[in-house]
């Protein structure tokens, strides 16, 4: 009887442990109750990724290399990796763009200083026919490690540099080809121009003009094609679009434009000043860099005009302000080069910092210099000592390398 009892007992208990156990798996099953317990407010906040850091030496926020969407953005993985095995010379190397002082030159000093790009003028070649001076360019480039862009200043007019070697081109200054043969005629000018410069083994143009100008006194008058923001706005385009197409890159200049600076402006010492109000200038001169920035453009090139109205105390190539309205107010995410640094002495404009460093700081891509040696030598002293940041100097380097790759300088 007792032995029954006990079996009873433990048969009794059983069935209640099992009973609890199916109504407690019920319950959490239905969602009556919760058999994980909800995380803490602390615990998500922990779990959040954490907030970037500004690096230091970065002045300015310019779209990041790499992740934005972009002109050359199915480059940029491939620009990249080139990068990751360049050494920091060579990346401080790669943001210039030097004035070419000797042709015979060209392969040892871009291999020396690693070179992004070299400006040639119309001395560089003296009475070299077309073939010798293509025969040139094509041997130097495939000496250089880092193949470089080649470059001109084919406006039209007295400045060229290499039409006055063919009798068949013969280019008038813009505002003549357009009171001549109208947008037309100016739009088949760049055409011709594109495809004598790729035939002579040039990537890039530094041109066309399209700063606005009404008058015969102000300083790009001649240069520019028309005071109508319009016109001006289509030519740009015309030039993005259709020219690039021929295989040579075009640099809009000069941001944010000169407007209706007079040539009594122009001193041989001290930058030219805008006193114009802001809103006035993003009125009007903007239209025609929009333009061109949306057809595609690959360059623009930065003035060295002191935009009171934006930024008084910087020239504009040395202007985080003027670059970060080319940036997001126009939408530019090309390369963005300076005017000539080194034409005058640009150091009351830089912050108490050599202009070339002030120019990497300010934004710009490339910087076009006539001492690249003196220029390379400021920056990589400033990204030893951090003034530049690791990540700025990579960012700019990548932007150029990923034009390369969609201009087909490297393959």
């Amino acid at each position: 009887m007792k032995k029954f009892v006990i079996i009873t007992v433990v048969l009794i208990l059983l069935a209640a442990g099992a009973f609890g156990y199916s109504m407690y798996h019920y319950l959490a099953v239905t969602g009556v109750i919760n058999s994980t317990p909800e995380p803490t407010q602390a615990a998500t906040d922990t779990a959040q990724p954490p907030v970037p850091q500004e690096p230091v030496g970065e002045t300015l926020a310019v779209p990041a290399t790499g992740t934005d969407s972009g002109i050359f953005a199915q480059n940029y993985e491939k620009a990249s990796s080139f990068v990751e095995n360049l050494s920091k010379e060579q990346m401080v190397g790669q943001l210039l763009m030097g004035i070419c002082a000797d042709a015979t030159t060209i392969s040892s000093e871009t291999n020396r200083y690693s070179l992004g790009g070299m400006l040639f003028e119309s001395t560089n070649f003296g009475y070299s026919t077309a073939e010798e001076i293509t025969q040139t360019l094509a041997t130097a480039a495939g000496e250089c490690t880092v193949k470089p862009i080649y470059a001109a200043q084919e406006e039209g007019g007295s400045r060229t540099t290499f039409s006055g070697i063919f009798p068949e081109y013969t280019f008038n200054t813009l505002r003549s080809e357009f009171e001549s043969g109208g947008l037309q005629g100016v739009e088949k000018a760049e055409e011709n121009k594109a495809n004598m410069l790729k035939s002579l083994g040039i990537n890039l143009n530094l041109a066309p003009v399209v700063d606005l100008a009404q008058q015969g006194d102000q300083i790009m008058y001649s240069r520019s094609i028309s005071s109508d923001a319009a016109t001006v706005s289509a030519f740009a385009e015309y030039a993005a679009k259709f020219t690039q197409a021929k295989g040579v890159s075009v640099a809009l200049k000069h941001f944010p434009g000169y407007g209706t600076l007079p040539d009594s402006a122009v001193s041989n010492s001290e930058p030219v000043v805008d006193e114009r109000a802001a809103d006035t200038i993003r009125a009007t001169d903007y239209a025609p860099f929009k333009a061109g920035a949306e057809a595609g453009a690959h360059f623009i090139m930065v003035s060295n005009v002191v935009v009171k109205g934006i930024d008084a105390a910087h020239t504009a190539a040395l202007s985080p302000a003027i670059h970060t309205e080319l940036r997001n107010n126009v939408g530019f995410s090309g390369v963005i080069i300076t005017a000539q640094l080194d034409d005058m002495d640009y150091s009351a404009y830089a912050d108490g910092k050599k202009p070339a460093v002030q120019a990497v700081l300010a934004g710009n891509d490339m910087i076009l210099v006539r001492d690249y040696a003196t220029a390379y030598s400021d920056i990589l002293a400033a990204v030893n000592d951090g003034t530049i940041g690791e990540q700025m100097l990579k960012n700019a380097c990548t932007r150029v390398i990923a034009y390369k790759y969609t201009a087909g300088v490297l393959q």
